[in-house]
């Protein structure tokens, strides 16, 4: 028995160490077997106590943080609490999920600090997050608990928790959402609470701002979301970042939702007050972000640590009618007062994570096809001159320009066949082009030149 003992206690050893983020300083220590420590035992034992009453191990479902047990510094005293998450069937009606804080004390034993407990069927988040900005004499800032309850499939409570004390304090009370985001959207260096709410019946919604204020976090604002809406992208969380105004960078929260037409995106900012700053009142909606699918996402395409929206509009294909394949894409950047700028147009490849930026004398002037080679490890995109309304001279066209991506063993040889030239290598790709001087159109652009405008993408998630 005492042997089963310590296997738990080692186990359970290794995942804290794990979760805790520990540094080694030797390849040796890193894949040593931790030791079942005597704090680690004594936490071990009270966990079991736990679970020998009928609890369960319910970590929660979903975000950064789903083990079952964690390892956090919640009072900022270096020392890391241990934070537990249980399911129970308890007889006397109390609520089945419960969260348990323990703390160490002075001796270097965990006890138990703290229990937390909620409705529903699980425990679907948990974040740890300064939102009072409270330090102490010891200049030591702690963390709050922001806690998703899952009610049903669907039906979600949000709630925020300050545990400095033996007894947990609710910050807030309970409220349902469709998503909601954590973000120092004021840039006080606390965490405010952005809540998306949505009603897709009507297809009306808004984003309250709840900020810390006298014990308790408040509501203070609230912004519309674009009307129509049918609902959040489901793979497209919001997404946090930076606005540039008058060259000073503004936090922002974009969040991308689906129409019967398309997709649209919602900027929020603070200026006082929350504000959608692409926000039209007159349509109720942000018409200047829509778009007519979420396939090219939301990123920093310039790397200038500001996000820009896509605007993609369908390229030619000469040797196809109505083709929409090949798309040239609008990066546009937005301040908080609303104006937009168009920082790049370019190609842009999601099917070979590859896009072009292309040049002014371009735009308008170009047209695409695919040449494929999937058997012998490459892929292919023409480049043709293009006059709208000129579609029989434009079918007989030759390409001025052909970018390929290159695998496979004998890719080193065909990236040289002709008058090929390599764009970019990587360990098992090689990207080539060539120029066809028997296009008869003068493209303006030299193999150096190609080679600043070719870019690969990045996911900046």
């Amino acid at each position: 028995m005492r042997h089963g003992k310590e296997i738990q206690a080692l186990a359970l050893a290794a995942l804290l160490l794990l979760l805790g983020g520990c540094a080694f300083s030797s390849p040796e220590e890193l894949y040593a077997v931790p030791r079942a420590s005597e704090d680690y035992q004594n936490l071990q034992e009270q966990i079991d106590q736990v679970r020998g009453a009928g609890a369960e191990y319910a970590g929660p479902l979903q975000g950064t943080n789903t083990q079952p047990v964690q390892l956090m510094d919640l009072d900022g005293d270096g020392i890391q609490e241990a934070v537990a998450f249980f399911r129970t069937t308890a007889a006397d009606g109390s609520p089945p999920l419960k969260i348990y804080i323990y703390r160490q004390t002075g001796q270097g034993d965990y006890a138990l600090w703290n229990i937390i407990q909620g409705d529903g069927t699980a425990i679907n988040s948990i974040s740890y997050e300064d939102l009072d900005g409270y330090t102490d004499a010891q200049g030591r800032t702690d963390k709050e608990l922001v806690v998703s309850w899952r009610l049903s499939d669907k039906v979600y409570q949000l709630m925020a928790y300050s545990v400095r004390s033996p007894e947990a304090e609710r910050l807030m009370n309970p409220i349902s959402y469709t998503d909601y985001t954590l973000w120092d959207m004021d840039k006080d260096n606390q965490r405010e609470i952005v809540v998306l709410n949505l009603n897709t019946v009507d297809g009306i919604g808004q984003a309250d701002y709840y900020d810390y204020r006298d014990g308790q976090m408040v509501l203070q604002s609230s912004a519309p979301l674009s009307n129509a809406i049918t609902g959040l992208v489901s793979d497209s969380r919001p997404r946090t970042g930076f606005l540039n105004h008058n060259g000073i960078s503004e936090p922002a929260l974009f969040v991308t939702s689906n129409l019967t037409t398309g997709v649209i995106t919602d900027i929020f900012a603070w200026d006082g007050d929350l504000k959608n700053i692409t926000y039209n009142p007159v349509t109720s909606m942000s018409e200047g972000t829509l778009r007519l699918s979420n396939n090219i996402a939301i990123q920093d395409i310039n790397g200038d640590g500001y996000l820009e929206i896509p605007k993609p509009t369908a390229l030619p294909d000469p040797r196809s009618t109505g083709s929409a394949d090949f798309w040239s894409v609008q990066w546009i950047q937005y301040s908080l007062d609303g104006q937009s700028t168009v920082v790049y147009t370019t190609y842009y490849n999601g099917e070979d994570g590859w896009y072009l930026v292309l040049p002014e004398t371009w735009q308008g002037r170009i047209a695409l096809s695919r040449q494929d080679n999937t058997g012998s490890g490459e892929r292919g995109v023409l480049f043709y001159p293009y006059t709208a309304g000129e579609t029989e001279r434009n079918a007989r066209s030759q390409p001025f320009l052909s970018i390929y991506k290159l695998t496979g063993p004998n890719r080193v040889a065909r990236a040289h066949t002709g008058v090929r030239f390599i764009l970019l290598e990587e360990e098992d790709t090689i990207y080539a082009a060539e120029f066809h001087s028997n296009s008869g159109w003068d493209c303006g652009v030299d193999q150096e030149g190609l080679k600043t405008l070719f870019h690969l993408i990045q996911s900046d998630w």
